[in-house]
């Protein structure tokens, strides 16, 4: 059975919504630079990584919600063929490999493959 595996937030202002969560919940940020001009804030509780806040300037506000599959291909053949649109095709980053897609109402859905 698939899991939650991660939740994300994005925004045009990383910084802003990492000092809005930070000072909300009391959450320990920990920036990142993940490639040239990519920042991404690590949300630490209790010193482990829970979730993320993704700077996008160019992009729009959303969450995502990340769910870990077995056949992360598989997964996204059979959304497509469900109606859902795919955003970002299955790639490898670091030692991550994910999709992103659009579920058939336009909600973001992160997919992931241990």
């Amino acid at each position: 059975m698939s899991r939650i595996k991660h939740i994300e937030f994005a925004g045009r202002n990383g910084p802003a919504l990492e000092a809005f969560y930070s000072a909300l919940f009391g959450w320990s940020i920990v920036r990142k630079e993940t490639g040239p001009g990519f920042q991404y804030g690590d949300i630490r509780v209790e010193g482990e990584p829970t979730a993320g806040i993704r700077h996008e300037p160019e992009g729009k506000a959303e969450v995502v919600v990340y769910v870990e599959v077995d056949d992360l291909e598989g997964t996204v053949d059979k959304a497509r063929v469900l109606g859902a649109k795919v955003r970002i095709s299955p790639m490898q980053y670091g030692d991550l490999r994910f999709a992103l897609i659009e579920d058939p109402e336009g909600n973001p859905i992160g997919i992931t493959q241990q």
